[in-house]
């Protein structure tokens, strides 16, 4: 169950919808105050005269000119422009899903995801980055690739929640290959069988990883009592174990991420999901935490599915809105 995933993806995605929506409304804010200009103008030609290339003036022609036709064109263009921006407001779901593409094949986007890719991977990976001993070119190629990884349920989770019902097995298609991909890159890299395991080792345990070095260890310092690198470590195998044995990954991961978005009430689902694999896991987090220790864990991991669900039911009543709604 990626709860941080979600919880940022559902960020990003509201996040989206305001800016994609603003610069809607400014869009057309900016057309009608264009549209108030030329009117003067259009209305004070009628009185003047035009000039000839010798110099004389010539009184405007009566006949209707190409260029008054041409003008009607446009007039049917701006409406058409207008009733396209209009559908597109109507439809949030279409409204995310051309941003996100658009600015996902830009320069610029690219840019942005190869650099957050990077930032990703050495925050998350730079405990098997200094394992590995990788330095210089070789140690920011795996970032990068790692990185990637990373983030892939994350982009999953976006792309999947912005496309329609019918584009939806596309982006998964698309979304497996990207995988398999960046799997058969890092096995190359890697180019050693022990090395290869341990990578698929420790990218399987990647989301305890986040959470134990990531909100639960700030939760303990804040509470004063601090996890030991052995408590870590055996934290890190308890919510793992609990998140194997729950039929969590099946559930939230990979496909299982397109059947949750295909039903309403995800928000719900995720809760009662998480509250189960709490349960699964106390006695193992008992077993390894002091009394004090377990109470700053829970406290961490309630924020989280707080955040979690807030997130994503702000994402479903906006996205839900905009299915159906028939334009009178």
């Amino acid at each position: 169950m990626k709860i941080g995933f979600i919880i940022s993806t559902g960020a990003a995605l509201f996040l989206a919808v305001l800016v994609v929506f603003g610069m809607g409304q400014l869009a057309d804010l900016k057309k009608q105050v264009s549209d108030m200009k030329e009117e003067q103008p259009a209305k004070s030609s009628i009185r003047t005269t035009t000039a000839s290339r010798g110099g004389t003036t010539q009184p405007p022609s009566s006949r209707p000119s190409g260029p008054a036709k041409s003008g009607r064109v446009a007039v049917e263009d701006d409406d058409s422009e207008g009733e396209e921006r209009e559908d597109r407001r109507d439809d949030p779901r279409r409204m995310i899903g051309e941003w996100m593409r658009e600015w996902a094949q830009s320069d610029e986007g690219k840019r942005m995801q190869e650099s957050r890719n990077k930032r990703k991977g050495a925050r998350v990976f730079g405990g098997l980055v200094d394992e590995l001993g990788l330095e210089g070119e070789d140690r920011d190629y795996f970032l990068g690739v790692a990185g990637a990884s990373a983030s892939a349920e994350e982009d999953l989770w976006g792309k999947l929640m912005s496309a329609d019902e019918a584009g939806r097995e596309a982006v998964f298609t698309e979304w497996e290959s990207e995988n398999s991909a960046r799997e058969a890159a890092m096995r190359e890299f890697l180019n050693d069988e022990s090395d290869w395991e341990r990578y698929q080792q420790y990218e399987s345990r990647l989301e305890e990883y986040e959470q134990v070095q990531g909100d639960i260890r700030r939760s303990m310092e804040s509470a004063g009592v601090p996890l030991t690198p052995d408590q870590e470590a055996q934290l890190v195998e308890v919510m793992y174990e609990a998140r194997q044995e729950s039929g969590m990954n099946e559930k939230w991961q990979g496909r299982g991420v397109m059947n949750q978005i295909s039903e309403p009430g995800i928000a719900d689902r995720l809760e009662a999901d998480w509250q189960a694999g709490q349960e699964a896991m106390s006695v193992g987090v008992s077993n390894v935490l002091s009394a004090e220790q377990v109470e700053a864990f829970n406290a961490s991991q309630n924020r989280s599915i707080r955040g979690a669900t807030m997130g994503l039911r702000m994402m479903e009543n906006f996205m839900g809105g905009g299915r159906g709604r028939n334009r009178e």
